[in-house]
C-alpha cells in the first residue's frame, strides 16, 4: 500500500518556503548551517498542531534528542530523520509530507522570526506571526483541504467528481 513514489515527490516541496526576501537561497542556507536551532524549529514545527492534524491525527511527538540523534547518523541526515520516522510507523506519504512541510519551514520561520523581530516586534509576537505565515504558504503550496484554498472547478460538483484529487490545487486562469 505503500506509495514511496509519492512520497519521494512530496518531499520536493522543501522548496516551497525559499522566496526572494527573508528566505532566499542564502539566507536559508545559513538557516540550515545552525544545525542545533535548525533541528529545533524543525520539531517544533513537525510536532505543531498543524502537522498533527494533516497527519490525520497521528499523535507521534518527536523530541529533539531523537531527531537529533536520527540526523547525527552516518551518511545523509535529511535521509537518516525520514527513515527513523518510518520505523516509528508513519505511512510514506504522510511522513514526507510533514517532513517536507517542517524542513522547508525551519529555515523559513527562523528567517521570518529574526526578519519581525528586526521590524521591532517582540520574540513572541514575531514567532506566533511567523508560524501564521508558515502555515499560510504549506496550505497554499501543498494539498488543503480548506475551502478557500481550493479552486472553483474544485469546489464545485463536477470537479469533486471528474479531478482524482479533491484537494489539490489546479491551476486558476484570469
Amino acid at each position: 500500500f505503500f506509495n514511496r513514489r509519492s512520497a519521494l515527490l512530496q518531499t520536493l516541496s522543501i522548496a516551497n518556503f525559499i522566496n526572494w526576501g527573508d528566505n532566499n537561497v542564502l539566507k536559508a542556507g545559513a538557516a540550515f548551517a545552525n544545525q542545533p536551532q535548525y533541528w529545533s524549529d524543525f520539531k517544533k514545527l513537525f510536532n505543531s498542531p498543524f502537522l498533527l492534524d494533516r497527519r490525520s491525527g497521528l499523535k507521534l511527538n518527536v523530541n529533539e534528542a531523537d531527531i537529533a540523534a536520527m540526523a547525527k547518523g552516518p551518511g545523509n541526515s535529511a535521509r537518516n530523520v525520514i527513515a527513523g520516522l518510518l520505523k516509528l510507523g508513519f505511512l510514506p506519504t504522510q511522513i514526507a509530507d510533514s517532513f517536507a512541510i517542517a524542513s522547508g519551514g525551519a529555515t523559513f520561520y527562523r528567517n521570518r522570526v529574526k526578519s519581525l523581530t528586526k521590524d521591532g516586534m517582540s520574540q513572541k509576537e514575531a514567532e506566533s506571526q511567523a508560524f501564521q505565515d508558515f502555515r499560510e504558504i504549506a496550505e497554499e503550496s501543498q494539498q488543503s483541504s480548506r475551502p478557500d484554498k481550493i479552486s472553483q472547478q474544485q469546489a464545485g460538483p463536477l470537479g469533486r467528481i471528474v479531478l482524482a484529487f479533491a484537494n489539490t490545487p489546479a491551476p486558476v486562469s484570469y
